[in-house]
């Protein structure tokens, strides 16, 4: 490695093991714990005799644990090896579903609620922007797209494998065992061995030119990014996404209501999900090459696929294949929680303090996540203002971001290495 040499041009192995890694993790930890829960909850509450409500708190726990959590995570991740954190968060989220095969009560749900929430707050929402950012110069929008379409992609292998174990006969609990080994099988090989916090850790550099010509992070210190007023617009913007990715959820229940007694159009809205998951996989990819190119141009398709997505599914019920082209449009807008927030952050305060800002954002698109469904289920069988709140959203949401990037320049103006 040459002493003056601050970047490659050139991707190297190490280079691509991240990118597997950060596939790997997404694919399968966190799509085996946000992607297949409803499975479950179609058998475990009538297994635990609860009702579906009370056994459904644990989600809430579990994004209240991802948001308290999430500036001590996001701190470990600058100042600790991001190996040792990695390979605990994975931990968490696989003792939590093996607790939950041996246990088989209640109690240890809102327990392993409480560990998986800790671990994937890391998984999820910080591994893969805080390792493009030191990895990669170039195409890290493209790189964060790639891997985090695999929580869609996971979603929708990890309910096929479900539904043939269910049907197969096997032991609600035993899946359950099944889950945690393939949350540490599809872990935690690549978080001991493949990722490294930094490129220089094992004689690399970082691909793609840096921002500056010392190679040095730039960016706004942590404390100051976070006294912006831009911080607090951002922070509200990813909040809200959050909150409108929720309401894709309402789907199914909202097919059912239009059942003209044959008992179809639940399994339209089933449809509509798993329409959605596929377009919204596909989606988080094209969102992050676009991004790389123009994120202002890709922020403002997402905000008018998410309207037109919801018109489509309001207003096209007479026709099946129009609610289906409904929830794939909105799948582009509901990849943009976790493509275009973290590139929007990145964008306006640099890399310099990086994890501690995000970890931060993603603290409050957690709490939102925790009171996100009983939120939307509020509006019982309301759907007309159902809709419309989530159209008045779409357009606070595009508004805020029209504020964030008219704001963008002079913060950069700021940066210091």
């Amino acid at each position: 490695m040459s002493e003056t040499a601050k970047y490659t041009d050139k991707m190297s192995v190490r280079h691509i093991l991240i990118v597997i890694s950060g596939i790997m993790i997404t694919f399968g930890c966190s799509a085996l714990v946000f992607s297949t829960w409803s499975a479950f909850q179609a058998v475990v509450p009538e297994q635990l005799g609860v009702d579906t409500a009370t056994w459904a708190l644990y989600i809430t726990v579990l994004y209240l644990a991802e948001a308290f959590s999430a500036p001590f995570i996001g701190k470990l991740l600058a100042k600790t090896d991001i190996r040792i954190v990695l390979s605990a968060s994975a931990l968490l989220v696989g003792l939590g579903f093996i607790l939950i095969s041996i246990v088989k009560t209640l109690w240890i749900f809102y327990v392993a609620g409480l560990m998986m929430g800790l671990g994937e707050v890391g998984l999820l929402w910080l591994a893969v922007p805080t390792l493009c950012n030191k990895w990669f110069n170039k195409n890290s929008g493209t790189i964060i797209g790639a891997c985090m379409a695999f929580t869609g992609i996971g979603g929708a292998i990890w309910l096929q494998v479900f539904n043939a174990l269910n049907a197969s006969g096997m032991d609600i609990w035993t899946i359950y065992m099944i889950w945690g080994i393939a949350a540490l099988v599809t872990s935690l090989p690549f978080t001991l061995l493949c990722i490294r916090s930094t490129p220089e850790e094992c004689g690399c550099l970082p691909y793609g030119a840096p921002q500056t010509a010392s190679g040095k992070p730039a960016g706004l210190d942590a404390g100051k990014a976070m006294k912006s007023v831009a911080f607090y617009a951002v922070f509200l913007l990813a909040g809200i996404i959050n909150l409108l990715t929720i309401v894709a959820q309402q789907f199914p229940k909202y097919t059912k209501s239009l059942d003209d007694g044959t008992g179809t159009m639940l399994a339209v809205g089933v449809t509509m999900a798993t329409v959605m998951m596929a377009s919204q996989a596909i989606c988080k990819l094209a969102l992050g090459v676009c991004a790389d190119k123009n994120s202002k141009v890709s922020f403002l398709a997402a905000c008018a696929t998410g309207i037109i997505g919801v018109l489509l599914v309001w207003f096209g019920t007479g026709s099946t294949m129009v609610l289906y082209a409904g929830a794939a449009v909105y799948g582009f807008f509901f990849a943009s929680c976790v493509v275009l927030v973290p590139i929007l952050v990145r964008q306006l305060f640099g890399q310099r303090e990086y994890p501690e800002i995000y970890s931060r954002v993603s603290m409050f698109v957690n709490i939102v996540g925790a009171i996100g469904a009983p939120f939307w289920a509020l509006f019982g069988k309301n759907y007309p203002m159902l809709f419309t709140v989530a159209i008045v959203l779409l357009v606070v949401v595009l508004l805020l971001g029209i504020f964030c990037f008219s704001k963008m320049k002079g913060l950069q103006e700021q940066w210091t290495e």
